[in-house]
């Protein structure tokens, strides 16, 4: 048994690929040729080897159409579990919470200031 890998004889894109008996010889829209692991769609047959696009115009590719879906069927998009949405609350109540930290400490710096400042005012009246 070997394989056969099949193409489109239009477009010449990969269309899947069959178990043949050894002495099977591949027909037009056929190949003997394995396509390289690592290709990423569409995938297709130049006459001497396969061709196909990297992960990352892949990825990218994927990505837009993914978005597009959602823009157009905002019904299917993920929404948040409870705990995604408990989690979220809590960093924004962390934020919150350094903030008016930071603020305080201004105020104490400036209490503290204001008070050296008035201490040692009441030392040179003395």
């Amino acid at each position: 048994m070997k394989a056969i890998y099949l193409y489109d004889t239009t477009s010449r894109e990969f269309q899947g690929s069959k178990l043949v008996d050894d002495d099977y010889v591949a027909a037009t829209g056929e190949t003997e040729i394995k396509p390289t692991d690592g290709l990423y769609e569409p995938i297709t047959w130049d006459g001497a080897k396969w061709n196909g696009t990297d992960q990352a115009v892949w990825q990218a590719a994927q990505q837009a159409k993914y978005k597009a879906y959602i823009k157009e069927h905002p019904e299917d998009a993920p929404q948040p579990t409870a705990e995604q949405q408990q989690l979220a609350e809590l960093i924004k109540n962390n934020a919150q919470q350094s903030t008016l930290n930071a603020q305080l400490i201004k105020q104490v710096a400036a209490l503290k200031e204001a008070s050296t400042t008035h201490t040692d005012t009441t030392q040179e009246v003395k």
